[in-house]
C-alpha cells in the first residue's frame, strides 16, 4: 500500500519538476530542507508501523511476512539438502547391489 502511494507521489513530482516555476521554488534551500524533513518523517512513520505490526503479530501469535519469508527460505534449503542426501544414498545403494561392488569387467578375459 505504501509503495503504491510512493509511486504515485514520485510520478506527480516528476511531472511537477518539468514546470520552470516549480524548479525555481525547489532551488530554494528552505524548501529543500522542509522536503528532506518530510521524507525523514515518512521513513520514521513506516519504521514505527513495522515495529507495531511485529509487536501485534507476536501478541496474536501470527507470523509476520518477514518470518514467513525466512521459513520459506529455510524449507527450500532443507529440501535441497534432502534431495542431495537422497541422491547420494541412492548412488551408494546402486553401487552395493552391482556385482563386484560396482566394478566393471569391461576388457577382462573371460
Amino acid at each position: 500500500m505504501l509503495d503504491a502511494v510512493k509511486d504515485k507521489v514520485v510520478g506527480q513530482a516528476m511531472r511537477l519538476m518539468s514546470d520552470p516555476r516549480i524548479s525555481r521554488v525547489m532551488g530554494d534551500q528552505r524548501v529543500m530542507s522542509a522536503a528532506m524533513k518530510a521524507v525523514g518523517v515518512g521513513g520514521s512513520i513506516k519504521a514505527e508501523l513495522d515495529r507495531a505490526t511485529r509487536f501485534a503479530a507476536g501478541l496474536l501469535g501470527v507470523a509476520t511476512q518477514e518470518e514467513v519469508s525466512e521459513l520459506r527460505s529455510t524449507i527450500q534449503a532443507l529440501e535441497d539438502n534432502l534431495a542431495i542426501m537422497e541422491s547420494k544414498a541412492e548412488a551408494k545403494a546402486e553401487s552395493r547391489s552391482a556385482p563386484n561392488g560396482g566394478a566393471t569387467t569391461h576388457g577382462a578375459a573371460r
